[in-house]
């Protein structure tokens, strides 16, 4: 979504954008914005992802880089990786250099805008620096570097962050602190503002206007911490007999079938916790604002880090009291007590006493709302975040 209204959002009197899709992934932001008026490059045919007609071999013999590990230690491992990093760039990724200089060269192109880092990101780094404009990276998550990667750092002019622990886990890999930049991503506040009546989403899942909806939002992926929130809403559940959950999600499509398994375990655990009329499994859905606006509380549960946390702050635009793990980018955003609750990651107990405090005290718990969405509007907007990464594109330019 950031590249779309980025794309969208930009003054269009100062910035003509050019965007490249160079996998085979298809997305809905990728066909809209191929229809759109926005320049679009495709690379790579575009397809739908199909699940189920091949299924992967799983076998019991370990990486090649495990059993280096484990046989001679970590640094054999990593020379190991870099070697094998450094034949991929030059066997792979060497002949794509040529394409994007070709592409930036024949579009007049002024800066480059990678949506990834150092691991995959170094055709484009290459191409820029060869064609004497600055690069910018964009990281969105937590990859580690190997020692080959490491080398294109001094390539990259600036190095954009989505949060301080995103920064951070990179900085401390080597790149540069001058060159870093943390840009939070934003929501388009005006979809979490509408008078959205919760009253048909409740009648969708069989709720009662008397009855306690808490909701995690969430694609099903192992580290999206599902399985502690079941076990929390189980605690609850003693406290409060009148509460419902639901998890709105998918199945995540590039792990699609480690994700099935994944739901089929949660499947189980409700079942077996005596859960299955209270809890229910909801598909991925278009209208998330509107679900979240017939929520009592909002939870998010994911047991490692969060790069960011995107549905912490939908949860927030509609003023809801959002319960979240303490970890990641969401520190950025929840400040503890003040517009929203922390709790530890994997601790199913601490999450099910934050739950209990928001439904005992729903004064307090508006007040946390409304503290929440105001949080939003000074911190993470989608126009923040424009106007943000347009100042630093008239900073890299010489454009102030």
């Amino acid at each position: 979504m950031v590249l779309d209204q980025l794309a969208r959002g930009l003054n269009k009197d100062l910035y003509e954008t050019v965007v490249l899709f160079d996998t085979a992934q298809s997305s809905t932001i990728r066909k809209e914005l191929v229809s759109s008026d926005i320049k679009t490059i495709e690379l790579v045919k575009c397809r739908d992802l199909e699940h189920g007609k091949k299924k992967s071999k799983v076998t019991g013999k370990k990486s090649i880089a495990t059993w280096l590990k484990s046989h001679f230690g970590q640094g054999i491992c990593d020379i190991y990786i870099a070697l094998k990093s450094t034949s991929f760039f030059f066997s792979r990724e060497i002949p794509r250099i040529k394409l994007f200089l070709s592409i930036v060269r024949k579009n007049k192109i002024d800066i480059v805008h990678t949506h990834s880092d150092l691991c995959r990101g170094k055709p484009e780094i290459v191409a820029a620096k060869i064609a004497g404009i600055p690069c910018i990276t964009h990281h969105h998550g937590y990859a580690n570097y190997n020692l080959f990667d490491k080398l294109f750092a001094g390539l990259v002019h600036t190095n954009i962050y989505i949060s301080k622990s995103v920064g951070e886990h990179y900085i401390v890999q080597g790149e540069s602190r001058a060159k870093a930049k943390i840009i939070h991503n934003g929501v388009s506040l005006s979809d979490y503002t509408r008078a959205y009546d919760p009253l048909p989403v409740r009648k969708e899942f069989n709720c009662s206007p008397d009855q306690l909806l808490i909701g995690l939002v969430a694609r099903l992926d192992w580290w999206k911490g599902h399985e502690f929130f079941i076990e929390a809403l189980a605690e609850v559940e003693t406290k409060f007999l009148n509460i419902k959950g639901l998890i709105i999600g998918g199945l995540a499509e590039l792990n699609y079938d480690s994700s099935k398994r994944y739901l089929n375990r949660l499947h189980g655990m409700v079942k077996t916790l005596g859960l299955t009329e209270k809890i229910i499994f909801v598909d991925h859905r278009s209208d998330v604002p509107c679900l979240l606006v017939a929520l009592d509380v909002v939870v998010h549960a994911s047991s490692t880090p969060e790069p960011f946390g995107l549905t912490v702050i939908e949860g927030m635009a509609v003023a809801k009291p959002v319960v979240a793990t303490a970890a990641g980018g969401v520190l950025d955003i929840i400040e503890d007590g003040v517009n929203g609750l922390l709790v530890p990651c994997k601790d199913s107990k601490a999450m099910a006493a934050a739950i209990s405090k928001v439904l005992a005290d729903r004064s307090a718990a508006q007040r946390m709302g409304l503290a929440a969405r105001q949080r939003v509007i000074e911190k993470f907007t989608i126009q923040r975040q424009i106007a943000d990464m347009q100042r630093l594109y008239d900073s890299v330019l010489g454009n102030n």
